[in-house]
């Protein structure tokens, strides 16, 4: 073969290459593009996801709709995707109960590190500990002291068996070692509502509706429970630095795809997810909420996952959490 020929053989395999990935990134025009939302209206991933869509929308220059599959604690709206076609039309944006799910499910139809690939993790943001303004405690110390003199006399409150605030909260009975008694109550607002008539005595909520409640005195805040303090709410301490070095844990939010779905596509997601969320709009939106972007790339993002998946299984374990 000729100098020119090899040439030619060249130029031609890269052009094949250069239009093999650039056919991976195109998501079809024809097709409705989606972020399956596993919850209901209103809420938190619902509210995100629809901010979400708007973005990616005006960014790729065509509609991104919210398609909300509640049900099974997020098991539904998982599978839908799960089943997708993996061609980047649907997209799941999920909560951390992502990450607790198979610890308490014993049979789900799929297995989110294999049936799914991250995209990138999207926000991550702190719990808050809050407790009645009828428990006589101003901080951590005077919480778990109070609980250790009085047992079976705190009760803390989560929206449901299995979801990340229950984890959360199993989390910091364990690392505390005081007795505290579990009250499942079906959604959030019921729990909070619990302990503002001082039904329940404790409750680990996302820093946004905690706050809220906080400063118009409907509940005594205690702590954040990230490692580190946060700008989101000035001056609160953390759980690590109130008496449980080492306490970390955090409400997140995670934007996956089918697994198959070819990894030139996902890179083209993360890159347009990861831009939107570092914009300055978006940045200042989140604060609102709460939320920090993380914008991770899809290998992070997928790690970060098989991590959390684990330090839940091993919780569920040491807590005799019983899967289902």
């Amino acid at each position: 073969m000729t100098v020119i020929h090899k040439t030619m053989t060249l130029v031609a395999a890269a052009v094949a290459l250069a239009g093999s990935v650039a056919h991976a990134q195109d998501i079809p025009a024809n097709k409705q593009m989606r972020i399956i939302v596993p919850y209901s209206a209103g809420g938190t991933s619902d509210i995100l996801g629809r901010k979400l869509a708007q973005q990616l929308g005006e960014r790729m220059g065509r509609q991104v709709i919210v398609e909300n599959k509640a049900g099974a604690g997020g098991a539904i709206g998982t599978e839908a995707t799960v089943r997708a076609d993996a061609d980047g039309t649907t997209l799941l944006l999920h909560s951390g109960a992502i990450a607790t799910e198979p610890a308490i499910k014993a049979k789900l139809p799929y297995d989110v590190t294999r049936d799914l690939a991250a995209v990138t993790t999207v926000v991550r943001g702190p719990f808050a500990l809050v407790v009645s303004n009828e428990l006589p405690v101003k901080s951590v110390p005077e919480l778990l002291a109070y609980a250790k003199a009085h047992p079976g006399k705190v009760n803390f409150g989560t929206p449901g068996m299995g979801t990340s605030v229950h984890f959360a909260s199993e989390y910091f009975k364990t690392m505390a070692k005081v007795p505290l008694t579990h009250v499942p109550y079906k959604g959030a607002s019921a729990a909070l509502t619990a302990l503002m008539g001082n039904e329940i005595q404790m409750v680990i909520d996302p820093l946004s509706t905690a706050k809220k409640y906080a400063e118009s005195g409907k509940m005594r805040a205690l702590a954040v429970t990230t490692a580190q303090r946060t700008d989101l709410w000035s001056g609160m301490p953390t759980v690590a630095e109130s008496g449980i070095p080492g306490f970390d844990t955090a409400v997140w939010y995670g934007m996956y795809v089918p697994a198959k779905t070819p990894a030139a596509t996902v890179e083209k997601l993360n890159k347009d997810i990861v831009a939107i969320l570092q914009s300055d709009e978006m940045r200042k939106w989140l604060s609102q909420e709460g939320l920090e972007p993380v914008a991770d790339t899809p290998a992070q993002s997928q790690a970060f996952l098989r991590k959390d998946i684990e330090r839940w299984k091993t919780l569920a374990k040491t807590a005799g959490i019983q899967p289902e």
